[in-house]
C-alpha cells in the first residue's frame, strides 16, 4: 500500500477529531480562551443543542486585527513560545488547535479588535474589518457540517445541551469572579453575579437552599465550598474538581473527597462541592489527554492527602448538622408523626379484593417500637418492618408497570412546578415512557423545570418532588442493565408507608394482606428483611413448656 501525505482537509478534520467531540467541546475551547484573555463577562448562546448556534462573546482583551486570520491556523498561539513553556503551564489554552479545529468542522465567525473573519470548513470565506466593539465575539454554526457521520453518533438534544450546561456551570463556581450568563433557545437558562463569592456562584447554578449549607474552604491550596453531610444528592453531577482553575476528572480525587465523608453519607449518596487546588505548574502534567479533561500529578499521593485533609478538617470544623437538620425540620415538614399516613396503605386495598376470612393467614396484633407489625399467624408470631414490607409490595408493581403493566395515576389539583438539573431535565425527555409506566404525567416547563400533572396513585402529594427528582437522578446515569430495578426501587421508597408512621388495625390488615400475597417477599428491594418469624416450638422452648 503506498504511503501518501493527506491533503489539509482532511487531516484538519482528523484533528479536529480529537479535539471536538460535541458541541459542549466547542463551548470548553471558546471560554477557556474568554478565561485567558481575561474577561470578566462572559455571555454564551446555545440553539439546536450547539449544532445550530454556539455564541460566545466576552468583554477580555480580544484579538488584533492583523491577528485575527493566524488564530485560526493550526498550532498558532499566543501561550507557548518554545518547549520549556509546556513544563510551566499557567492558562487553560495552549495548543493552538481550538479555533483551527472548530474552523475544520463548521461555520465560523469571529470578531475581534475591529477585525471580522468568516470561515467554513476550514476555508476562510471573508476577512475584513468589523465594529470595533470591546472583547471578542465567536459564532460557531451549522457544527460538523462536512462530517455526517459525526452527527449519527450524537445524543439527544436534551443531552447535548445537558453536557453544554453541565461544563459551563463548572467553570461558573470556579471562577465566581466573572459574570456568567447562559441562553439556551432564546430562555435565559444562567446567571451569576460576578461579584467573586463562591458561594453565591454555587446557588445561583444548584439552587439558593444549596448556599445556606456550604462550608468555605481556604487551605493548604485548596479553595472553594463544599457542603454540609445533611446536604447530599443521588449522583455525582454537583462535584467539581479542579487544578488551577482548569476542571478535571480524576478518580483519585473523586475517591479522596467521598471519603471525607465516610460515616456521614449513606452509600449511594454524594456532596455538593467545587474545589480548585493550586499546584505548581511543573509538579502536573495537563498535556496527557487531547481534550485537557485528565491530568498526571508527579506526587499524586501528596495531592490526594492534602484535599481529603482540608476537607475532613472543614466538615470537623463546621458541626453544624444539627442546627441545620432542626432548620430543615422546621422549613420542610412537620414531625413524623404528623405525617398523613393514611393515603398510601388505602392504596393496597383499592388494588385487590377483600379475602375471605380462611384466606388471612396473619391476624394483625398491633404496632410495636414505632414501626414494627405484630401478627399472629397459624404456626407462631410474626414481626413485620412495615416499611420493608410496604416498599416490597409497591416495588413489584412498579416493576409490573416498567415491563409493560397498566400505569395508574393520581391527576394534581394543581400542577407542581419543579426545579431540576441539566441532567434529569435530559432524563425526563429521553425517559418520558418509563416515566410515564409509572405514572408520571410532565411536561417541560423552561430549560430548568418540569410540570407535574400526575403523579403514582400510590404516592402522597408530599412526597412528589423528592420522588421525582430522584427518578431523575437514577435515570440520568449508572448503568442500563439495571435501571428498571433501581427506578422501581426509587418510587417504591418514596412511596411506601415510613418507619414510624402510626397505622391503626385495618391499615395494618390491609398491608399484612398484600405481604402475604407478593411472590419472593422476605426481603425490600434494598435487601432488608421484611419480617421475623417466630415459631410456636420456638416459643415453648424459650418458655420452657412442653405443651
Amino acid at each position: 500500500m503506498t504511503i501518501r501525505v493527506l491533503p489539509p482537509e482532511v487531516a484538519d478534520a482528523i484533528a479536529a477529531g480529537e479535539v471536538i467531540e460535541r458541541p459542549a467541546s466547542v463551548v470548553k475551547e471558546l471560554i477557556e480562551n474568554s478565561l485567558d484573555a481575561g474577561a470578566r463577562r462572559i455571555s454564551i448562546e446555545l440553539r439546536g443543542a450547539g449544532r445550530t448556534l454556539i455564541r460566545v462573546a466576552d468583554d477580555g482583551r480580544g484579538i488584533p486585527r492583523e491577528e485575527l486570520a493566524l488564530a485560526f491556523r493550526r498550532h498558532a498561539t499566543s501561550k507557548v513560545q518554545r518547549l520549556a513553556d509546556l513544563a510551566a503551564i499557567s492558562t487553560l489554552g495552549f495548543r493552538g488547535e481550538a479555533l483551527a479545529s472548530i474552523a475544520a468542522v463548521a461555520e465560523v465567525e469571529c470578531r475581534s479588535g475591529g477585525g471580522r473573519i468568516l470561515i467554513r470548513t476550514g476555508a476562510v470565506l471573508e476577512d475584513g474589518a468589523g465594529p470595533p466593539a470591546p472583547g471578542t465575539l465567536t459564532e460557531v454554526r451549522d457544527l460538523f457540517v462536512n462530517t455526517p457521520a459525526r452527527l449519527k453518533f450524537m445524543k439527544t438534544d436534551a443531552t447535548e445541551t445537558a453536557s453544554a450546561v453541565h461544563l459551563i456551570r463548572a467553570y461558573a463556581v470556579l471562577h465566581p469572579g466573572v459574570r456568567w450568563e447562559l441562553r439556551i433557545d432564546g430562555r435565559t437558562s444562567l446567571a451569576t453575579s460576578g461579584d467573586g463569592d463562591r458561594r453565591r456562584a454555587l446557588g445561583a447554578v444548584y439552587g439558593s437552599s444549596v448556599e445556606a449549607a456550604l462550608v468555605e474552604i481556604e487551605a493548604e491550596g485548596v479553595s472553594g465550598a463544599i457542603s454540609q453531610s445533611h446536604l447530599h444528592r443521588g449522583n455525582r453531577d454537583a462535584i467539581v474538581l479542579a487544578v488551577n482553575g482548569r476542571p478535571i476528572a480524576s478518580r483519585s480525587l473523586q475517591y479522596a473527597l467521598e471519603e471525607a465523608y465516610l460515616g456521614s453519607l449513606e452509600r449511594g449518596r454524594y456532596p455538593v462541592a467545587a474545589l480548585d487546588l493550586a499546584v505548581d505548574p511543573d509538579q502536573v502534567d495537563v498535556n496527557v489527554h487531547p481534550a485537557k479533561r485528565e491530568v498526571r500529578f508527579r506526587d499524586e499521593r501528596a495531592v490526594f492527602a492534602t484535599l481529603q485533609r482540608t476537607v475532613r478538617a472543614a466538615l470537623a470544623g463546621s458541626r453544624p448538622a444539627v442546627i441545620s437538620i432542626e432548620a430543615a425540620l422546621r422549613v420542610e415538614a412537620p414531625p413524623l408523626r404528623q405525617l398523613a399516613v393514611r393515603a398510601p396503605v388505602p392504596q393496597l386495598a383499592a388494588a385487590t379484593a377483600e379475602p375471605a376470612a380462611a384466606e388471612m393467614p396473619l391476624r394483625p396484633l398491633g404496632q410495636v417500637l414505632d414501626g414494627y407489625l405484630v401478627a399472629e399467624g397459624p404456626e407462631g408470631l410474626v414481626l413485620v418492618d412495615q416499611h420493608a414490607a410496604h416498599e416490597r409490595i409497591l416495588y413489584n408493581r412498579f416493576l409490573a408497570r416498567l415491563r409493560g403493566a397498566p400505569a395508574v395515576s393520581q391527576p394534581l389539583l394543581i400542577g407542581m412546578v419543579v426545579e431540576v438539573e441539566p441532567a434529569q431535565a435530559a432524563a425526563a425527555a429521553d425517559h418520558r415512557t418509563e416515566l410515564c409506566n409509572l405514572g408520571f404525567d410532565l411536561e417541560e416547563f423552561g430549560h430548568r423545570s418540569v410540570r407535574v400533572l400526575a403523579a403514582p396513585i400510590e404516592l402522597p402529594a408530599g412526597r412528589v418532588e423528592a420522588a421525582l427528582l430522584e427518578l431523575l437522578e437514577v435515570l440520568a446515569g449508572g448503568r442500563a442493565d439495571d435501571r428498571v430495578e433501581r427506578v422501581a426501587a426509587a418510587a417504591a421508597c418514596h412511596s411506601a408507608v415510613r418507619f414510624g408512621d402510626p397505622l391503626d388495625l385495618s391499615e395494618q390488615r390491609r398491608l399484612l394482606e398484600e405481604l402475604e400475597r407478593e411472590p419472593n417477599a422476605q426481603t425490600c428491594p434494598h435487601g432488608r428483611p421484611t419480617r421475623l418469624f417466630l415459631s410456636v416450638e420456638e416459643l415453648r422452648r424459650h418458655f420452657r413448656r412442653n405443651y
